[in-house]
């Protein structure tokens, strides 16, 4: 009688793929021993049981990790499904046993992700002989090393990899002729500090390969002139996102003059020189063929990490970089379609100096929101407040956890009360949203209330369409 009970219930009663889109969803992609997350799912009950064992996909991800038996019990489930192997080499030597289970199977593994492998490809080769003909089938390869002894650079040890290739991962592993010939990549990832190839090699490759949608760049070319391009126009390709992170901003430029992203592609700056910023990095180059927005219309500025994204109805651009209160990287940006501005500072240990941000709005003649988000507090944004003629685009202030104080909110008040009687300047909304700190008193709200409408999300009112 219990059985037939839990039989009826609601839980067993969900269809087949609901169930094996649960299961997909619970391991951690940061932790490679997908199975222990997956083997309480199957004690939910025996309908459940039935389903996550009778699929084949659920057992795919192989790593010593998860120990000999559920090793054993993962590719007995798998069946013939691709496999997605995990193999660190620090592990491999405690726990040569997974490579004696794999080998039977290794001709379906679809993705192969080896990391530390201090003895250069031997690793690689006595862990999978003759590989990679041994994976014929293969998707998806990811080559993590930390440091240790440099591979060797002269003799390619990967010989001929699969035409299905689509993926590949390489952090401090040169790029080999073998990966160059790859014409099939979708997705390239490429880490190295220190990349001995010339940079018309690489913009060659990124050129050629016609179905490459994704890539992150990361190198420090060895020698000075190898980051010298010979080319006299950027190169075209049809990435959709291009990720340049970069130590030196000698090696972000040498990049970005080069390569030229289609409309509505996405472009990440990451780096992190401390002695240079956005602004030494597009300074002298042009940047019409690499930022490809026309009409931005939303901007959004962190400061810590500093970050600023650029988005639009077509493509999109950010940056990140070392904390600093600094907006001269503004007017080498296309901002005179913005009409959303959003400055976040996380933390209280550093007051940011919104002093510039103030004086900067003049880079944004089509404003209409400007949103704050500041727990240490906005005094400086006063500002902004003390010219009621200033943007008179501008309809909207919004303010999360700003700490607002009452003095503030009277020269919001004053400013409100400014503009009601001019038509082309008038103020339609202030949000503030709180989440339990200092607030202002009730009398200094309702006042403002008197003068713009106030959506105050503390007290449970709904945030306009608009501002969603």
């Amino acid at each position: 009688m219990p059985s037939l009970r839990n039989a009826l219930g609601p839980l067993n009663k969900l269809p087949r793929e609901i169930i094996s889109s649960i299961v997909q969803f619970v391991p951690d992609d940061q932790v490679s021993d997908h199975i222990r997350q997956i083997i309480p799912l199957t004690h939910v009950s025996r309908y459940w049981r039935k389903i996550i064992i009778s699929t084949p996909d659920h057992w795919t991800t192989i790593s010593a990790q998860s120990g000999r038996k559920l090793v054993e019990l993962s590719l007995e489930r798998a069946v013939a499904a691709p496999l997605d192997i995990h193999l660190d080499m620090d592990q491999f030597r405690q726990n040569d046993w997974i490579v004696d289970l794999l080998r039977p199977k290794v001709q379906n593994t679809g993705s192969l992700t080896v990391h530390s492998p201090s003895r250069g490809a031997e690793d690689v080769t006595t862990a999978f002989p003759n590989f990679p003909q041994s994976m014929p089938n293969l998707r998806s390869l990811e080559i993590i090393t930390g440091g240790g002894p440099e591979w060797d650079r002269s003799v390619d040890p990967f010989g001929s990899l699969a035409c299905s290739l689509r993926c590949l991962t390489l952090v401090n592993i040169p790029l080999y002729p073998s990966f160059l010939n790859l014409g099939t990549l979708t997705t390239l990832s490429l880490d190295d500090h220190k990349f001995h190839l010339h940079l018309d090699t690489l913009l060659d490759f990124l050129e050629k390969n016609h179905s490459l949608q994704t890539a992150a760049l990361g190198v420090s070319f060895v020698k000075p002139p190898l980051r010298s391009s010979q080319r006299r126009s950027p190169i075209r390709n049809r990435l959709q996102h291009l990720t340049i992170s970069c130590i030196r901003a000698i090696e972000a430029q040498a990049l970005i003059s080069n390569i030229a992203l289609e409309r509505g592609a996405h472009l990440d700056i990451l780096h992190y020189d401390c002695d240079a910023g956005l602004k030494e990095i597009l300074t002298g180059i042009s940047t019409t063929h690499l930022l490809n927005l026309p009409s931005p219309t939303s901007i959004k500025y962190e400061t810590y990490p500093r970050r600023i994204r650029l988005s639009g109805p077509k493509g999109g651009f950010s940056y990140t970089g070392i904390p600093e209160d600094t907006f001269t990287e503004f007017p080498l940006l296309p901002l005179a379609n913005v009409r959303e501005f959003r400055l976040i500072h996380r933390g209280s240990w550093k007051t940011p100096h919104l002093s510039p941000m103030t004086h900067h709005l003049s880079f944004f003649p089509s404003l209409e929101t400007l949103a704050v988000e500041c727990e240490a507090g906005i005094p400086q944004l006063s500002t902004l407040l003390s010219n009621p003629s200033s943007h008179p685009s501008l309809t909207t202030l919004a303010f999360l956890n700003c700490n607002l104080s009452n003095r503030f909110v009277e020269e919001l008040t004053r400013f409100a009360s400014d503009r009601k009687n001019t038509a082309s300047a008038r103020l339609h909304h202030v949000v503030i949203v709180d989440s339990g700190g200092k607030f202002p008193s009730a009398a200094s709200i309702d006042a403002l209330e008197t003068q713009v409408p106030i959506v105050d999300i503390r007290r449970g009112k709904k945030l306009p369409t608009n501002l969603m």
